[in-house]
């Protein structure tokens, strides 16, 4: 072969990746405008861990929350191990410091390498011959709307690290079977369970993927196939150990495998899982307006009726997609591999959490490659309109990056990504309720107050907003209203520990303390959370240090002469 006949040949085998990256960098490119937002704020701009290298080992051997300056120890936080993201966090602290460019450096190459890999294994399941179906399912996921919020959202990156890392398991898998030489297989296959260990201490969501990794299908002859039964029991044996490893060091470090302390959560994502995957699936083939949403606030109100249909339905669409596994193989992995990942995230739906679009890019990949099987399918017909169904395509790949760009956008400030919610969503509470924590956070007070206010009345269950919108009140000045918000949140939120915050807030709004009044208000603050430490040390403060004391103990003791129960309370404080 000549020097230009190779060249000419590596130009035609090179030319997706290129392409691909074009269109990543032309549709999200505007990133590196973006400052930080949401919890980029707690972990990269006011937290510690991340700029100091010597934590390094603690990031390891602690759980997730723990880089984050939100987390305070007082409000039980979300369970999770994730090392890997936080170690990627540590580098790019390194590297640039408070400054975000370096951050969205590494999201924009993970995004990138996981549009290669999704690219790189469609041509394993289909075929070579099947470039151009390929690249298009390909270019799909590099510019799907709604996976902006995983890679354009700085700390969004724990769904890209796991996609990544499980698309090259699978590659190193297939790669493995393909070797003769004993030792060099051998080598693979412990690639393959190094980067899949990679994966889940990325994220937890990759734990049913990996499991179905075993299954996945690869093409023979110019037939994409099943692999035979003996072939899934040496995938399991090379795979499936990791999934054991990472359950064994997560269950150290977390005391458990749970994500969420509260197990009543089961039954309610039980009942939304369904309605949760078809409007996944909606989003994925027909996007609207991409923004934050918090499916907590969207899912709340949802029958059991509702999610029977929604549950029938999903089993009549399995059943059917069931029936052609020997037509399509290729479509059926990918169902799976949307539904899998989507299966934990239903837990998430009955939490307070923003979020919809990072949890569709796992899921993302499935659906490229049904869209590259769907429109291999499609060419295979004779057919004199091939360009007419090219022009569509480049369409398509065209308005999703149009969207793509839009909510890029989004994130570039604070008050852009939640005021484009709430320009979408005029009911979002969350939208208004994380707009003004944010706010508030950033010493804005009186911006925050109105929308914690707003937040709270279009979601009265959620305690945070008005517990919020009181502390707001009271760092602006307005003590009146401060005390009007701890009353009402004492009334709605009373004999649970909710409770116990407004009566730290009914405190602080004092403007006059009275002693009886104040120590009354934190006697119950610890009657309904026992321990609370704000709580514990406000009393201290009252009867140890307080120009009042002396008062403060006087009625402190006749509160405990009408009620002696409470001695056990304070036994501890």
């Amino acid at each position: 072969m000549s020097a230009e006949s190779s060249a000419s040949h590596a130009g035609r085998r090179w030319w997706p990746f290129a392409a691909l990256a074009l269109l990543v960098v032309a549709t999200t490119g505007a990133r590196f405008d973006n400052g930080f937002v949401y919890d980029d704020e707690h972990v990269i701009e006011d937290g510690t861990v991340i700029h100091d290298p010597s934590q390094l080992g603690a990031v390891w051997t602690s759980r997730t929350m723990f880089a984050s300056s939100a987390d305070d120890g007082v409000v039980a936080s979300v369970d999770t191990y994730r090392p890997v993201p936080i170690t990627l966090f540590m580098w790019d602290a390194w590297v640039s410091g408070h400054a975000p460019w370096s951050y969205h450096l590494t999201n924009l190459l993970l995004h990138l390498g996981c549009t290669w890999l999704v690219f790189v294994l469609g041509l394993r399941l289909l075929g070579a011959r099947h470039r151009l179906p390929v690249l298009y399912g390909a270019a799909v996921f590099a510019v799907h709307p709604w996976s902006v919020e995983a890679h354009v959202w700085i700390n969004g990156r724990s769904d890209p690290a796991a996609l990544l890392c499980l698309l090259a398991a699978a590659l190193a898998m297939l790669r493995a079977e393909r070797v003769d030489h004993q030792w060099r297989r051998l080598r693979w296959r412990a690639l393959a369970f190094a980067v899949a260990m990679l994966s889940l201490l990325s994220k937890e969501t990759a734990l049913l993927p990996l499991v179905a990794l075993p299954l996945l299908p690869s093409e023979k002859d110019g037939t994409t196939v099943w692999p035979q039964r003996a072939l899934v029991w040496r995938r399991a044996v090379a795979l499936l150990p990791a999934a054991v490893v990472y359950l064994v060091v997560r269950t150290s470090v977390l005391g458990g495998v749970q994500t969420h302390r509260d197990g009543s959560m089961v039954a309610d994502a039980a009942v939304r899982g369904p309605v949760l995957l078809l409007d996944a699936a909606r989003e994925l083939l027909a996007p609207t307006a991409p923004h934050l949403r918090s499916m907590r606030d969207d899912y709340l109100d949802i029958a059991l009726p509702h999610a029977l249909v929604a549950g029938v339905l999903l089993l009549a669409l399995l059943g059917l997609a069931w029936r052609f596994r020997r037509q399509a193989p290729t479509t059926l992995f990918g169902l799976f591999f949307i539904a899998l990942p989507l299966v934990p995230v239903a837990v998430i739906t009955t939490v307070l959490w923003p979020g919809f679009g990072r949890y569709l890019y796992l899921p993302a990949a499935g659906f490229a490659w049904v869209v590259a099987d769907l429109a291999r399918c499609v060419l295979a017909r004779p057919s004199s309109s091939r360009r007419l169904l090219a022009a569509l395509a480049c369409v398509h790949v065209g308005l999703l990056g149009v969207l793509a760009f839009s909510f890029t956008r989004d994130f570039q400030s604070t008050d852009t990504l939640y005021g484009a919610a709430v320009e979408i969503d005029p009911d979002s509470a969350m939208a208004r309720g994380f707009w003004g924590m944010s706010l508030l956070n950033h010493g804005e007070p009186t911006r925050a107050a109105p929308l914690l206010l707003e937040a709270s009345e279009l979601d009265p269950s959620t305690h945070r907003y008005l517990a919020k919108a009181g502390i707001a009140l009271l760092e602006s000045g307005d003590r009146a209203g401060a005390t009007a918000t701890a009353t009402e949140g004492i009334e709605r939120f009373a004999g649970g520990p909710e409770e116990a915050v407004f009566h730290m807030t009914a405190v602080g709004a004092m403007q006059t303390r009275s002693p009886g009044l104040a120590v009354g208000h934190l006697v119950r603050c610890l009657e309904v959370w026992p321990g609370r430490p704000d709580c514990a040390a406000g009393l201290r403060t009252l009867l140890r240090t307080a120009p009042d004391r002396a008062e403060n103990r006087a009625a402190l003791r006749r509160l405990l002469n009408t009620r002696p129960e409470l001695e056990a309370v304070l036994q501890n404080d």
